[in-house]
């Protein structure tokens, strides 16, 4: 009896590995398009940002594939959206449609105080020193509302992607990590926090202040406008950025030594079904806290070299372990993958050799070994991403009803053979199929009957890269789809 058993696990392994395999193994080459446009948000000065994201595709011949959306840290200040390429890469070869994305960033200052994270991180005059606790929580929130729009453009465009609308993870690293877990738990108006709300001006910062912040990784340096220090209600939970039929939801979140305002949990954010969650800390952070606390406390308040502390206005944090805590405490819990390095804690009493400790160990504020981390990542999220991909149609597409009768070609872009047409229902009687280029110049033509699922298109494997559209016309069908040959 012992060894059909032995059989039946075994084979049950192996079944679980094959299903697994589309989005474990690195085994796609893939390119990335840089710096598309996803939408413009008026920013914590009045100003209008432009917002942009990369977009990392693997080339592959699937016709729906799970999305990557993730957000780079910087304390809401500082950083470019090309810091999360590392993730990007990984994922995009092993078969994700990865996107990294830049978001409203600035908060109000009170002053310029100097300390030792400001030279050669924030340039330009930035300070740290928060004009009060809300600054922050008015920043998470602005970032929450910008990814949510990204990833409502994202799903606007399942078919020049060969995404799927219900295979969608969200990410971050840091400050990042804060959005995106906003992400993926803020979704009820009655979660909104009250900093959120209209509330009254900042204070006046100090003369020595240049109130500077990075978009798209070009440091701003503004004169205050008129007005500027005006705190408005910040509006929905789901922003109105790209408010295109699609929901903002999403199937799981990671999050790279991230944490929740403590707001959070008084407003219950885990209220209803929870997105799965990885959470990465190394338990001695010196930036963001494992548990509770104020971020940067120990360098804020030991390691300051005599200049004033930094850390009395920003506002008390949930780290990812306070949140693991949370989450197992719930009735059903969602799937959870914890991986806490251990460290070190900060100890005050030696505090001269701690913050040299802490300097030359990056505040252990940082990814361990990242290749290791993206294959943690893809083994626990890709069973969950498998199941959607397996049991719902991807094929939504609310912008262009045309395309939603059921027509689709995958992959598309594409980069040696040529894509193949997706029928849902194929049309009663023959169809006209005609491909032209971007100048609107006929290169191929043909009638045929089409069938239900793949139809090959006979296209030249030598056509030049660029842009195309095939169009597909008959008695009850008039359709115009672009392709995009790499």
């Amino acid at each position: 009896m012992l060894k059909p058993m032995l059989c039946l696990l075994l084979f049950g392994l192996v079944c679980t590995l094959a299903a697994q395999a589309p989005f474990t193994e690195k085994q796609y080459a893939w390119q990335v398009e840089k710096n598309l446009l996803y939408g413009t948000a008026v920013n914590y000065l009045g100003r209008t940002d432009t917002l942009t994201l990369d977009l990392y595709k693997p080339i592959s011949a699937d016709t729906a594939r799970p999305l990557l959306v993730l957000v780079h840290g910087g304390s809401w200040l500082g950083g470019c959206k090309e810091d999360m390429a590392w993730l990007c890469e990984e994922m995009a070869a092993r078969g994700y449609v990865a996107a990294t994305v830049n978001y409203r960033k600035g908060w109000h200052k009170a002053e310029y105080v100097p300390n030792p994270i400001n030279p050669g991180v924030f340039s330009g005059g930035n300070s740290l020193y928060a004009a009060d606790s809300s600054e922050i929580i008015r920043a998470i929130y602005r970032g929450m509302q910008d990814v949510k729009g990204a990833i409502r453009w994202l799903k606007a465009r399942v078919y020049a992607d060969s995404t799927c609308n219900h295979a969608v993870l969200v990410g971050g690293e840091s400050a990042g990590a804060f959005v995106a877990l906003a992400v993926g738990l803020l979704d009820r108006e009655t979660e909104k926090p009250a900093n959120c709300y209209g509330i009254l001006d900042a204070p006046t910062p100090g003369s020595n202040l240049a109130n500077s912040y990075t978009l798209n990784c070009v440091n701003q340096t503004p004169t205050l406008p008129p007005g500027a220090l005006a705190r408005p209600d910040l509006g929905s939970v789901h922003g109105n950025l790209n408010t295109n039929g699609f929901d903002a939801s999403i199937l799981g979140v990671v999050s790279f030594y991230g944490g929740l305002p403590s707001e959070a949990f008084a407003k219950n954010w885990l209220a209803g079904p929870q997105p799965a969650l990885y959470l990465y800390h190394q338990t001695c952070d010196g930036i963001v806290p494992l548990q509770y606390g104020k971020p940067m406390f120990p360098i804020s308040a030991y390691c300051n070299l005599g200049f004033t502390p930094w850390h009395y206005n920003l506002p008390f944090v949930f780290g990812n372990g306070a949140i693991a805590a949370k989450v197992a405490a719930l009735p059903a819990p969602p799937p959870v993958l914890t991986e806490f390095f251990n460290c070190n804690a900060f100890d005050s009493n030696i505090a001269l050799f701690e913050c040299i400790r802490f300097n030359d160990n990056g505040s252990y504020h940082w990814v361990i070994n990242r290749a290791q981390r993206a294959e943690k990542i893809a083994g626990f999220f890709s069973p969950m991403v498998a199941a959607k991909l397996g049991t719902l149609p991807c094929l939504v597409d609310v912008l262009e009803p045309d395309r939603a009768a059921g027509f689709r070609l995958a992959p598309n872009p594409f980069a040696a053979a040529a894509p193949e047409l997706f029928c849902e229902k194929a049309p009663s009687g023959p169809v006209r199929l005609s491909l032209s280029d971007a100048q609107g110049r006929l290169l191929w033509e043909e009638m045929r009957m089409l069938v239900p699922g793949a139809n090959p298109l006979p296209w030249d494997a030598v056509m030049p890269p660029g842009l195309y559209y095939l169009q597909v016309s008959g008695a009850r069908v008039s359709v115009v789809l672009k392709a995009v040959k790499m």
